[in-house]
Formats: C-alpha cells, sequence, structure tokens
C-alpha cells in the first residue's frame, strides 16, 4: 500500500493530471481527487455539515486548502487525511 504524504493542487475540471490534484463539482457537493497509489481520481462526497450519511465527508468549506473528516481509504492503495490541503498517510 502507498504511504506517500503529499500537497495538493486545485485544478480546473477535467485538469486532474497527477496524484494531490482536485476539483469540484459546480455545486460543492463532490470532490475529485487523485490519492497516492491510485489510478486516476475519485469522486467523494463532501458535506458542509456534519457528515448525515454514509460515505459523506464533513468538509471544512476552504476551496483552496481543504479539510476533509474522517480519514479517506483506497482499499490495498492509500489510507489518509486530507489536511489544509495536504494528503497525510496514516
Amino acid at each position: 500500500m502507498n504511504t506517500e504524504s503529499i500537497d495538493c493542487r486545485r485544478v480546473e475540471m477535467g485538469a486532474i493530471l497527477k496524484p494531490g490534484d482536485f476539483c469540484y463539482d459546480d455545486d460543492r457537493r463532490h470532490i475529485f481527487l487523485w490519492l497516492p497509489g491510485t489510478g486516476g481520481p475519485d469522486a467523494i462526497s463532501i458535506s458542509r455539515q456534519p457528515a448525515a450519511g454514509v460515505r459523506i465527508w464533513t468538509w471544512d468549506g476552504n476551496e483552496d486548502k481543504p479539510t476533509l473528516t474522517p480519514s479517506i481509504l483506497a482499499p490495498g492503495q492509500w489510507h489518509g487525511w486530507l489536511r489544509g490541503g495536504r494528503l497525510v498517510s496514516c
């Protein structure tokens, strides 16, 4: 499993090129984020309110250096947190 921690970079939709790149959908209900050790971006459901459902991450509202709660798990590939715009491996 990948244990890399990296700084993230906000890009435009369709311009995600490498791990750490991210963007949002128009209504800010999903962040598209390329995690270390994976083959491309994943769509993560986000909410500014405390998570109200399964597989919804609480987002702090910072669009350039986001923090999500709880940790993010890509089974067998990467596990860690998005904190202040940095992917921090467990």
